[in-house]
């Protein structure tokens, strides 16, 4: 966990995509799969005067407009490839219903009674409370996000409807991401009907949730931000880096999807692992490539570049 060069090293995509396969590729060897998507954001230029707008800026409380895509550098191994999606398809429930809190078919302040839906287990916090307590829709979007609440999501999920979720990432061109079980459902994974992403469809999902583009996109990434699990990522980073995201796991699956900001730039990615033997080996290797996207795309540009 040593610190890198920093961006200033004017690293290439093809080199950089070149190390991040040396990270990765052990792991396939080992039985396992791995993939890898990653936009480069690079940091805005600073302006001549302090307090002036500069141009394309939001002004009037509209939005900036979206940097032109061949400013921003990508990183594609086998991002293509569909994986079973674990946790990461808690993601793709959040964004149908912050969309469906816009349309105001929901109130995100509005409480719930949530003590006639089984508690799913597997870790999260509704299971330990009082199952009279009522939540608001929000603190179960939170519970779901920032602790992995199994039980939150199925909650969730079924009020929103898995159909439209599915038909708001096809309208988002997300064409790999697909749920079809309600979460700690065995039987259904077992029979092979499973939640299913690819790394390519992720980070484009978290690339919307950055760049405003989506509803309650500010809501998201404060959720993300106050992530509870993968603590173990995070130390892969240096104390100034800013990271939003989302783990995923199961028996023999771990992902990790977020929004990576430093000083020198940001980037939003998506790592996929599955059929991995050794979890804690597969864990170490996804932040060893998080770091590597910190040291090429974020870190503070070295003195006198």
């Amino acid at each position: 966990m040593t610190a890198g060069s920093g961006p200033s090293s004017a690293i290439t995509t093809t080199l950089l995509t070149a190390r991040l396969a040396a990270i990765l590729d052990p792991l396939d060897p080992l039985g396992g799969r791995s993939a890898l998507a990653a936009h480069h954001i690079p940091a805005p230029a600073r302006t001549a005067r302090a307090g002036r707008t500069p141009s394309g800026a939001a002004r009037g409380g509209k939005r900036a407009e979206t940097p032109p895509a061949a400013s921003e550098e990508r990183v594609a191994i086998r991002a293509d490839e569909v994986f079973p999606a674990a946790s990461l398809a808690k993601l793709c429930i959040a964004v149908e219903l912050c969309r469906r809190a816009d349309l105001g078919q929901f109130d995100l302040d509005e409480r719930f009674d949530t003590s006639d839906e089984p508690r799913a287990g597997g870790g999260g916090v509704l299971d330990y409370l009082d199952p009279t307590v009522r939540l608001t829709l929000g603190d179960l979007l939170f519970l779901m996000l920032g602790v992995s609440d199994n039980t939150a999501a199925n909650f969730l999920l079924d009020l929103v409807g898995m159909g439209e979720v599915n038909e708001t990432m096809s309208r988002l061109a997300l064409a790999h991401t697909r749920l079809a079980r309600r979460f700690m459902d065995f039987a259904a994974r077992a029979a092979h009907r499973d939640n299913l992403t690819s790394a390519g469809d992720m980070a484009a999902l978290l690339a919307l949730v950055r760049g405003s583009a989506l509803p309650g996109a500010a809501r998201l990434r404060e959720m993300l931000a106050a992530q509870r699990l993968g603590e173990d990522i995070a130390e892969w980073l240096p104390p100034e880096a800013q990271l939003a995201h989302k783990t995923g796991t199961l028996e023999d699956v771990f992902h990790d999807a977020g929004i990576l900001t430093g000083p020198g730039g940001a980037c939003v990615y998506c790592i996929l692992t599955a059929e991995q033997p050794h979890l804690l080996s597969a864990r170490a290797t996804v932040g060893r490539a998080v770091r590597a996207l910190w040291d090429a795309w974020c870190a503070p540009a070295e003195a006198g570049a």
